[in-house]
């Protein structure tokens, strides 16, 4: 009874069609319809409660339901209707047959008159009867057209209602998002005028350094090519005084050319201490940890000249090239391959 007389399942018309319109977006062989249902619906509305919704839910396949069956039961009353038409017309014909049998047997007009004028009598109130129910059912359908188009008439109402509410929202957010892409324009001018104000400054600051350190090369370069004539001079120097005590010392000795064959003294008292050749390390082999290496003054000015944008050019390779290490290198990582043909250049 509860759902043939309620149209709405005890809600208002307005929430009964948003909850219909929000379950109808949804296929019915979606997978998970029924979740995917309720949390769009708790959303939407929320002030109603799980068990409310649910309940409406199941409610509404109910009337869903009795609607249908109610349509199937006009639709098995109009058959039936047709049915017995049909069994009257068959059973009027079957009448007639008999009639006209029992006149062509009997012969007797008056009697075949009078049934047929009853049997007249009977097809008029058959087509009266049948005209009137046809007449109602026509009535029934309009004033079921009728309704229909007038609920129709309100949803739309409502959702054009609706529609400009919803119109007006996105109205008031786009607005408001464009004052916020206004003002976030105007911080990023303002950002854009303080960075290249910042970078002004750096690079005044910053030319002024170079322009220093430019004149420290030079002076450095003075020093250097000062410092190459004075080797080059004490190299002289020292090469005179060599061949001066090579003269001294040269070898005084007769002709034998056996002696060539013969081992030396300083070759007999390697064999004899051969016994500890590989025995020992020659030099202390260590590693360097990372503080080591950071610490290096070539690392850190390697890594200024990089910031600068100086590391790819001469002066910064000259540079690079006359920082010292921070420990003499080790005799064995020296090479003197080519030591007496730079002497002889």
């Amino acid at each position: 009874a509860v759902v043939s007389t309620q149209s709405t399942g005890g809600w208002t018309r307005e929430d009964h069609i948003l909850f219909k319109h929000i379950t109808q977006q949804y296929p019915v062989d979606k997978f998970q319809r029924s979740t995917l249902c309720l949390e769009m619906l708790k959303l939407v509305m929320s002030d109603k409660t799980e068990r409310e919704l649910r309940e409406h839910g199941e409610w509404t396949q109910l009337h869903e339901m009795f609607c249908e069956h109610r349509r199937s039961i006009k639709h098995m009353h109009r058959n039936a209707l047709h049915k017995l038409v049909a069994t009257a017309e068959t059973d009027c014909r079957q009448q007639w047959v008999q009639l006209k049998e029992m006149r062509e047997k009997a012969n007797e007009l008056l009697s075949q008159k009078e049934k047929t004028a009853r049997i007249f009598e009977d097809l008029l109130r058959c087509r009266a009867e049948k005209l009137k129910k046809i007449k109602a059912e026509e009535k029934e359908l309009a004033e079921y057209q009728e309704r229909m188009n007038k609920e129709r008439a309100e949803l739309e109402r409502r959702r054009a209602k609706q529609r400009k509410v919803e119109k007006e929202k996105i109205q008031v957010f786009r607005e408001m998002k464009d004052e916020k892409e206004k003002e976030y324009q105007k911080r990023l001018e303002k950002m854009k005028e303080k960075e290249a104000a910042r970078k002004k400054k750096t690079l005044a600051v910053g030319k002024k350094r170079v322009d220093y350190r430019h004149d420290l090369h030079e002076k450095k370069l003075e020093e250097q090519a000062a410092a190459e004539i004075q080797k080059q001079e004490e190299e002289e120097r020292r090469k005179e005084q060599l061949d001066k005590l090579a003269a001294t010392v040269a070898i005084d000795a007769p002709y034998d050319p056996a002696r060539v064959l013969r081992d030396t003294e300083a070759s007999t008292a390697r064999m004899k201490e051969s016994d500890y050749v590989g025995k020992f390390q020659l030099f202390r082999v260590v590693g360097y940890e990372d503080s080591a290496i950071s610490g290096d003054m070539r690392v850190k000015v390697e890594k200024a000249l990089r910031n600068a944008g100086l590391m790819n050019t001469d002066y910064g390779r000259h540079i690079m090239k006359n920082i010292a290490p921070p420990m003499e290198p080790r005799k064995d990582m020296v090479s003197t391959v080519f030591k007496n043909d730079n002497q002889t250049e």
